[in-house]
Order: C-alpha cells, then sequence, then structure tokens
C-alpha cells in the first residue's frame, strides 16, 4: 500500500473574539470588552454548532486527522479585535483606528503563535500584519524571527 502524507494548505483558524484577551494590552481590555457586541462575523461557520474547531487546538487536530490531514497552513478567519469584521475582508483603516487595529493584529498573532507550538512541526500560521506601515509591518515580522 502506498503512504501519502497530507497537509492542507487552505486551513483557517482564530481565536473566539474573547480569547484574544490575554494576548492585547492591558490598556485595551476594556475596549476590548466593551466592543464585542460590535463585531460583526462574516462567516456562517463561525455561529455554527462547530465553531470551535477555528480555536480549540484538540477539536481541531481530531477532525484533521479523521479526514487523514497531518499538518496544515493556517490562515485567519476570525475577526480580531477592533476589527470592524474580519481581517480579510476589512478595507486597509483610517489612521484614526490604525493603533487599535494593529494592536488587535498583534494580539492575534501572539495567539497564532501559541496556537501553532501546541502542534509543532504539524501547523504552520500565516500571519496578518499591518499594511498602512511598512515600517511596522517590517517590525512586527522581525519580532517573530
Amino acid at each position: 500500500m502506498d503512504r501519502y502524507t497530507v497537509i492542507s494548505a487552505d486551513c483557517h483558524a482564530g481565536a473566539d473574539l474573547p480569547d484574544y484577551r490575554p494576548y492585547l494590552e492591558a490598556r485595551l481590555h476594556e475596549e476590548l470588552t466593551a466592543g464585542w457586541r460590535a463585531t460583526a462575523n462574516p462567516f456562517r461557520d463561525l455561529t455554527a454548532p462547530e465553531a470551535n474547531r477555528n480555536w480549540d487546538s484538540a477539536v481541531r487536530q481530531a477532525a484533521l486527522e479523521a479526514d487523514g490531514i497531518v499538518g496544515e497552513v493556517v490562515y485567519p478567519n476570525t475577526v480580531p479585535p477592533f476589527f470592524p469584521t474580519s481581517g480579510l475582508v476589512t478595507p486597509t483603516p483610517p489612521a484614526s483606528e490604525y493603533e487599535r487595529r494593529l494592536a488587535g493584529l498583534r494580539a492575534h498573532n501572539r495567539w497564532l503563535s501559541d496556537w501553532c507550538a501546541e502542534l509543532p512541526g504539524r501547523r504552520a500560521g500565516n500571519r496578518p500584519d499591518p499594511v498602512n506601515d511598512i515600517d511596522d509591518a517590517v517590525n512586527e515580522v522581525e519580532l517573530d524571527c
């Protein structure tokens, strides 16, 4: 019997909005809590009963293994803190929103790093980085190197 290693190169995950709190600067915790209700979720699968597969590592891994998948490249699909909707479909923020959105991306990237570390060698995160300011984008990438 031939054996194949299957790695999904188009998986999507992210934290449930309240779960970003430990990854966010403390000065923004209260604002995050106040904004939970104002955040729009553009993806139906994030309101489905099985939505936790997007952030629950054990649930996610069991589902992947049931499909014969041993590794994954993960793209964001939940709503980062301070974004009105998913980071994938939200336009570039105005200058007045940039600092908060950058903090939200940083929180997501910290979460993603921890989430991928739960299964070393089996998850690779594709992180969103700020595009408003190229220096900020380079600094964010260098922080992880």
